[in-house]
């Protein structure tokens, strides 16, 4: 007991010095906030145009199409990009220093993000809920779809970091490896964020489920949109199988990625 209480202080402590830092200049987190508010204005009128005429489109109303979105986006913007950050320690050598320390590296990244995703995303929240409601009337949630979407914004959040951090971590390999995270954003863009899994050609949507890209942003989506309890908890065990795999991915890259650690500056 004493050392699971020793673990959760410290890595507690690493979170609470990470909003401590970010809310201290909150005119740079403003600029995030208002660029998620035009994301989310901008595609609600997308989304009236798209249903002139349409009641609805595969199983999805035009409220529930804009809702999507503003909860895939909030996925996104909450749980923040990590991969800059991540592989500018690895190029510059900082990770060199913290190896020496009483942490675990990718567990103390793990606490900072998560206690920023945590915190972060109150007012994108507020913000899209104040233009969704306005463009397309309030989101339908029942009680019931609460604990299930939490759990499943904090698998999203979870994953979003493992996967940023494994293509952040080839820089152990690469001077310039930002083209990895270009098509990786690219592709989840495609993959369950701009729109429905179901709006892709059927093939595409059942192949799409057997890769990690949806599991961000899809499913959390699609459980506060369109409520179904079997689904949701099995699209919920994907995102677990996927973090646990992303996980022991990110573990093993990293425990071989140190020993080059004095190759790139260490």
């Amino acid at each position: 007991m004493n050392w699971l209480t020793a673990k959760r202080r410290k890595y507690g402590s690493s979170a609470e010095v990470a909003i401590r830092n970010r809310w201290a200049y909150p005119g740079d987190f403003l600029g995030l906030v208002i660029t998620y508010g035009l994301f989310v204005f901008v595609f609600s009128r997308i989304w009236i145009a798209a249903y002139s005429g349409r009641a609805e489109i595969v199983g999805y109303d035009r409220s529930m199409a804009t809702w999507y979105f503003i909860v895939a986006e909030l996925v996104v913007f909450s749980s923040g990009n990590h991969f800059w950050s991540f592989a500018r320690e690895i190029r510059d050598g900082q990770v060199a220093y913290s190896l020496g320390r009483p942490y675990g590296f990718l567990a103390y990244q793990y606490a900072q993000k998560m206690g920023l995703a945590l915190t972060q995303w109150v007012p994108f929240a507020a913000i899209g809920g104040l233009i969704g409601t306005a463009m397309a009337g309030p989101l339908r949630f029942s009680a019931a779809q609460l604990p299930v979407f939490v759990l499943s914004f904090l698998l999203a959040a979870s994953l979003q970091y493992l996967i940023q951090a494994c293509l952040a971590m080839t820089a152990f390999w690469l001077e310039e490896n930002s083209a990895f995270y270009w098509i990786y954003s690219k592709i989840s863009l495609v993959l369950g964020t701009l729109m429905p899994l179901e709006f892709l050609p059927l093939p595409l949507m059942r192949a799409t489920l057997f890769t990690p890209f949806p599991y961000v942003t899809y499913v959390p989506a699609r459980i506060a949109v369109a409520w179904e309890p079997g689904r949701a908890w099995a699209l919920v065990g994907g995102q677990v199988a996927w973090t646990v795999a992303v996980g022991l991915l990110a573990a093993a890259i990293f425990s071989r990625g140190v020993r080059k650690t004095t190759i790139h500056g260490g």
